[in-house]
């Protein structure tokens, strides 16, 4: 029978390992994801998934703030190629923003750790998914990484996000 406070405290020990996860990527990186951040990079992720345009102006109306206060977070975003921004169709006036592929990777390296950090912390889970995730995580070729409850392994994902970073690099501006 499962115990709802036991539930309770796995999840908050997978909310726990996730952050520490995050927070020791911050730190060796040096880019502070704040809540609106997390939420530029995952929004932006998905609508360009679902095969939708994403603007100052949408995001300025999904969040409800000023657009002064996104162009500073995007910025970041710019700086450290997780996010472009391309022309929107024939008007040269609009940019749209989309995900850069090192975003994009980081993003499934992310949720394959946290799918894994779930399975270490629920054999339920794992009985119950193991099976089709395994498959799942052979497809991405994200079987090497582990969850966020390996110590050695967060330092290693840490190095492998700085390798992912130069291995996606844009290097059309070098070239001109």
């Amino acid at each position: 029978m499962v115990n709802f406070e036991e539930l309770v405290g796995k999840m908050a020990e997978f909310e726990v390992l996730v952050a520490k996860a995050h927070l020791l990527l911050e730190e060796q990186t040096g880019i502070k994801i704040d809540k609106m951040t997390d939420f530029l990079l995952k929004f932006i992720y998905l609508e360009d998934l679902h095969n939708r345009d994403v603007t100052m102006t949408i995001l300025a109306n999904t969040l409800m703030t000023n657009e002064n206060t996104i162009r500073s977070k995007l910025k970041i975003l710019i700086k450290n190629e997780l996010v472009e921004l391309c022309q929107c169709g024939c008007d040269g006036r609009t940019k749209k923003i989309k995900p850069t592929k090192l975003l994009q990777r980081l993003l499934i390296i992310d949720a394959t750790s946290k799918l894994k950090t779930m399975e270490s912390l629920s054999p339920l889970f794992k009985k119950a998914f193991g099976s089709t995730l395994d498959s799942l995580y052979k497809d991405h070729k994200v079987e090497p990484y582990k969850s966020f409850t390996d110590d050695k392994a967060q330092r290693e994902y840490n190095s492998q996000y700085l390798d992912a970073k130069n291995r996606y690099k844009n290097t059309h501006n070098n070239l001109a």
